[in-house]
Parts: C-alpha cells; structure tokens; sequence
C-alpha cells in the first residue's frame, strides 16, 4: 500500500501493528491500488490517453487519490516520455500521455517507504514514511526494536495502432511484470504470458491475484490465483471482457509480537525484527489490462 504523510509520533502500539495494513498477504487487504488509463489500446495521429491513480476497495471505483511519486513511462525502442497536464484530486491523480510513435507504451509509479518502531525517551515510538524523511526524523543513536522498508511498483501498458514487438527492458528494482506478448490488444480467450522480476531477476512460485472490476456489484469477488513457474512465467486467459487488476506481495513478515509478560517487566513488545542494516524488505506490485470482446 502506498504510505501515508510522514509522521513520527508517540504509541505504546508494537510495530508489527503498524505493518499489519502494509505487510499482509494481498489476499488479505481489502484496498488495491492501480493505474487505470481510460484506453489501452488507441489510434490516430497523436492521440492521448489519459491515466488515473487511485487506491480503493471496490476496484476501479475512486476513494482515495494515489499520490503520484515517481513515473517512469517507456515508449516503443525504449525511448523515455514525459507525462502532460498533471492534476491531484480528493479521490484521484491523473496525467495525460500523448502517443507520437507506434507502438507500445509501459507506464510504471513507483514508491518506497520506511515503518519502524524505536524506543526513546523511555517511550515506543513508530514511524511510517519515506526513507529520506526516516533519515531526517528519526535520530541515528535510537533503539530501533524493528526496522522494515517497502518497494511498491504500479505498472500499465497502452498502445498506439498495432502493439509492435514489445522488448521491455528491466526496470531493476522491487518487482515487476515483463510482458512476453502484446498485452493491450486483448480480447477474451486470448492468452498472455509475463514474466515476474524481482530486482531485475526471474521470480519464481510467486502467487499473483486476478481480478475483474465490478466487484462493488456482484457477492462473490470472482478472484483468480496464478503462480509463477521455475524461469518466473505464467500465463493467463482472459476468460471474459473487462478490465482487470493483477496484484502480488513478496518479502519478510514483521514476527511475532513479544508476549505480554514482557511488557510488565519492563521490555519493549513488537520486537517485529529487522535492524538499521538488515532491514526487513517487501516489495509490492500491481497491474491494469483491458480486454475487449472478440
């Protein structure tokens, strides 16, 4: 999940309370958070496709906007664009890309945040922010009783006329989704192959969830599970038209909390591991695709 404001404030919580929103599996978290451009797949002159941020429950409905850090989008031969007409909003972020070459184009946002829990002052501490304002905040002489840092990515992929060959190379951090096929011009039936990195390297049996918008309006969530294969692969078929949300988690989880008697006899709880040096590592990754009926 995308971190909130920084802030470094008093709580006599353990650290493994806060991880709890961040650090679940994804099977557990109520929230996704996704890029959703408003076509994947355009043509014409210089067309322009606009993309929303947002973090929401019910899937690609708007709840909270998602602050746009760090965009990286790559177009054919891969060749950097810039984003135009930046906007932020209550319940969105939004940015138009403007589509000169043939081709396809991947959109990746990134994040990276720091939780921690310190003892100072005789008092527990926590802290949920980015790594600079960890460094800034939290002084270098405190207890840490748990360190852990996140590296979330949220990927996308539209396309100008025909998809042309796709040859992505590896953004190198976190993970990510390289694409073994088109994946913009999709129709229901079709399958796509990816493969799943982790820094830059194949991921293999890692468990990916599929799921269809329209969950607000249907009971049953209608979630797909698919894993990777030794080399980091899987495949997917798109068994009806939609647009789709692919999610996973990957890393260390916070350990136990101390037990209680701990507590009264004086010792800290939360001891939810990871030191300043070896911090616990997570890495987050989310995806968009359209499919169209044939």
């Amino acid at each position: 999940m995308k971190p909130t404001s920084n802030k470094n404030f008093s709580s006599r919580s353990p650290l493994s309370l806060l991880l709890v929103g961040a650090l679940l599996p994804l099977a557990a978290q109520a929230h996704m958070t996704w890029l959703l451009p408003n076509a994947a797949q355009v043509s014409g002159k210089e067309p322009v496709v606009t993309v929303d941020a947002a973090i929401s429950e019910d899937l690609f409905v708007f709840e909270r906007a998602l602050k746009l850090e760090t965009l990286r989008i790559t177009g054919p031969a891969g060749v950097n664009v810039e984003p135009d007409n930046r906007s932020a909003a209550r319940h969105r972020e939004s940015f138009d890309l403007k589509l000169v070459k043939d081709g396809t184009y991947r959109i990746s946002h990134t994040s990276q945040s720091v939780l921690a829990s310190y003892q100072q002052g005789g008092e527990t501490k926590r802290f949920r922010g980015t790594p600079e304002a960890f460094a800034k905040e939290v002084p270098a002489q405190v207890e840490l009783l748990g360190l852990a840092r996140t590296f979330n990515r949220h990927q996308t992929f539209v396309s100008k006329e025909e998809p042309g060959t796709l040859s992505f190379s590896p953004e190198g951090q976190g993970m990510e989704l390289i694409p073994l096929g088109p994946v913009t011009d999709l129709s229901d039936g079709d399958n796509t192959r990816f493969r799943l990195l982790l820094d830059g390297k194949p991921l293999p049996d890692a468990t990916l969830r599929l799921l269809r918008e329209g969950n607000r309006y249907r009971y049953k969530m209608g979630e797909v599970t698919v894993k990777s294969d030794a080399k980091g692969e899987f495949g997917i078929t798109w068994a009806e038209p939609g647009r789709y949300w692919l999610g996973a988690n990957h890393g260390e989880r916070p350990t136990n909390p101390a037990p209680a008697a701990s507590a009264t006899a004086g010792m800290p709880t939360g001891m939810a591991g990871g030191t300043r040096d070896k911090p616990l590592q997570r890495a987050s990754l989310s995806a968009t695709f359209e499919v169209r009926p044939k």
